[in-house]
């Protein structure tokens, strides 16, 4: 695996830093056959959702409801950027939707987005993943990591933290995992999860950007 870190200037919109447009293109080349759930005002993704009628996406869902409209394992790549925290919430999407953001509480880890992308990606898809947490889909959802890139954006500032994962080959559709809703208790983590997998429990930052 390649972890690497690289300086970049904080910018509201994660992809016009420069260190991560970079990453993301390496993997994405022209967008062909990649989903963005979350895009916000910029992503080259080919089928764009944001739940902010606003923004220049061509759905504007639930990311979970966005990504049920893929047949399983059919697409080549998948772009995981939510919100951060629920200040992040409150500054993107302003008063528009913050009852349902509630629901799912960006330090929680956006469980029911993250097993959908696991469904519909092929064996092989790339799985990039954004925020303050290097869980990425993890091992439990059928992926390995290949990269991570760390980006610092000076000062205090969190780094912004950029994993690359692969879909293996033989991994199920996911369809019959079981994996934690809401508050995290250890009846929530697989049975057979290795240590390294129940640290996937461990959701997201509280830290309010």
């Amino acid at each position: 695996m390649i972890i690497s870190r690289a300086w970049g200037l904080v910018n509201k919109s994660t992809f016009k830093c420069k260190p991560i447009r970079d990453f993301v293109l390496r993997y994405m080349g022209d967008g062909t056959g990649w989903l963005d759930p979350f895009a916000g005002e910029s992503s080259w993704a080919e089928e764009r959702n944001d739940l902010n009628p606003e923004r220049p996406a061509q759905y504007h869902l639930d990311a979970v409801d966005f990504l049920k409209l893929f047949a399983t394992q059919t697409i080549r790549g998948v772009i995981f950027d939510p919100p951060y925290s629920l200040h992040e919430v409150s500054r993107h999407y302003k008063d528009f939707g913050i009852e349902h953001w509630m629901k799912q509480d960006p330090t929680g880890g956006f469980f029911h987005v993250r097993d959908e992308i696991a469904r519909v990606l092929k064996p092989g898809g790339i799985a990039l993943s954004f925020g303050w947490s290097s869980g990425g889909m993890g091992k439990v959802r059928g992926f390995e990591q290949v990269e991570i890139l760390l980006v610092n954006h000076g000062g205090a500032r969190y780094d912004t933290i950029c994993v690359a994962e692969r879909k293996l080959e033989g991994s199920s559709d996911n369809s019959g995992l079981r994996v934690a809703r809401g508050p995290t208790t250890e009846a929530d983590i697989p049975v057979d999860a290795a240590p390294e997998d129940a640290a996937d429990a461990d959701r997201g930052c509280p830290c309010i950007q």
